[in-house]
């Protein structure tokens, strides 16, 4: 009876020996990351301000220059409330307003061309001689000098998703984006004023075809 006790025990010894000799095995996992330090403003639709019908800038200040605001929330047009000019500058067809969108991680500032330096008032009688330095110009595809310009001005911005958006003032560009919680995105709708070109020294005739350019739009912690 004792030697078969004995030999139980030592088997079982050798297994729980065996156990512990298993060969461990280590391998490396590769980590990669991408860093941004800042924001980028992802164009996700063009300004298409549809066909507009115009024939000349106005042979004098007074006649001022024809303006259309378009809705950054639809492209809906209308008129500037204090326009009086003479010159007409008419909607033939419904704009299609900007879409952009900006990554975020926080709130953000948004800031397009400052054209406060032009008052809606002075579109009518004083004529707003200012646009020609301060406006976007939207030239013709013939790039003829004689041929006046279309100005873009007055940016405004319509929350799409993502955020809330707080002009700082009136016509500066700069928008103060809040950013919803649990947001990483901010969707925008952008809209502008679009006027004819100031008078300068003489009446300048507009000629059909395709007029264009592009205005900047940035994002900044």
């Amino acid at each position: 009876m004792m030697t078969m006790n004995k030999t139980r025990l030592a088997l079982a010894v050798a297994g729980a020996v065996s156990l512990v000799s298993v060969t461990a095995h280590a391998v490396d996992f590769g980590a990669t990351t991408t860093l941004q330090n800042t924001l980028e403003v992802t164009v996700v639709q063009e300004l298409d301000l549809g066909t507009i019908f115009a024939t000349a800038t106005g042979t004098t200040a007074a006649e001022g220059v024809g303006a259309l605001v378009i809705a950054a929330l639809d492209g809906a047009v209308s008129d500037p409330t204090t326009d009086s000019a003479e010159v007409n500058l008419t909607s033939l067809s419904a704009p299609t307003p900007a879409q952009g969108s900006v990554a975020m991680a926080a709130d953000f500032t948004l800031t397009f061309t400052d054209t406060s330096a032009i008052d809606s008032a002075t579109f009518g009688a004083a004529g707003s001689a200012n646009i020609a330095t301060v406006g976007i110009p939207l030239s013709h595809e013939s790039a003829d000098p004689a041929v006046p310009d279309l100005f873009l001005m007055h940016f405004t911005v319509a929350d799409v998703s993502g955020g809330v958006s707080t002009e700082n003032a009136p016509n500066d560009g700069s928008f103060e984006i809040e950013q919803d919680f649990g947001e990483t995105e901010f969707v925008f709708n952008i809209g502008a004023t679009l006027t004819t070109a100031p008078f300068d020294t003489a009446e300048a005739t507009y000629e059909a075809g395709i007029y264009a350019g592009t205005f900047e739009v940035t994002a900044a912690y």
